[in-house]
């Protein structure tokens, strides 16, 4: 049985369904700061692996998706970050289960501001034309997508990526993310 927030409810998103490991709420928030921002990568193996186990234990009764997508950094942000949090999540749940990783396929062609404490309709105006697909680089038999991000709080930019992969023809697009913050 598929649970909708109001918000999916008024307004669907371009994917079909999320997975996150937990809500983006203490100590969690804490545990992921620390590995997008002190380069914490124990801790960030710890949490791709608990969610790396749990997409296994979600896809054993279902499809999985063919391809993994994760959201990408600016250039510039790679460059001051050093890694991107999303591209190493995706590797692990890639290893562990056996899904191929497309981390050059979706690019951010524009830098912006950091989305952490924008509103909705702050962060979507943000990430207008933000990202570009590169889809002759999609191969023709992939139909099932899965975009992997570290935190999904108002659903902007995993939607943004989702509309992208639609326009390109993906018939199915999940989202695995290791926090959500609560719709409530």
């Amino acid at each position: 049985m598929h649970r909708h927030c109001g918000q999916c409810l008024l307004l669907p998103p371009a994917f079909d369904a999320c997975l996150a490991l937990f809500k983006y709420e203490y100590p969690v928030r804490e545990l992921i700061s620390n590995y997008k921002f002190q380069a914490g990568f124990a801790v960030g193996r710890a949490l791709a692996n608990l969610l790396a186990n749990t997409i296994a234990t979600h896809h054993q009764k279902r499809d999985t998706p063919q391809l993994l997508l994760p959201v990408p950094l600016h250039k510039a942000r790679l460059r001051e970050r050093g890694f991107n949090q999303s591209t190493e999540l995706a590797r692990c749940i890639g290893r562990h289960n056996k899904i191929p990783v497309a981390a050059t396929i979706c690019r951010r062609i524009k830098a912006t501001p950091p989305q952490k404490g924008l509103s909705a309709l702050e962060r979507s105006k943000n990430l207008r034309g933000a990202f570009a697909l590169s889809t002759a680089d999609i191969p023709s038999h992939i139909n099932h997508v899965a975009i992997v991000d570290d935190v999904v709080t108002t659903m902007v930019t995993v939607d943004s990526i989702a509309r992208l992969l639609r326009n390109a023809g993906i018939e199915r697009i999940d989202v695995y993310c290791l926090a959500r913050v609560s719709p409530h």
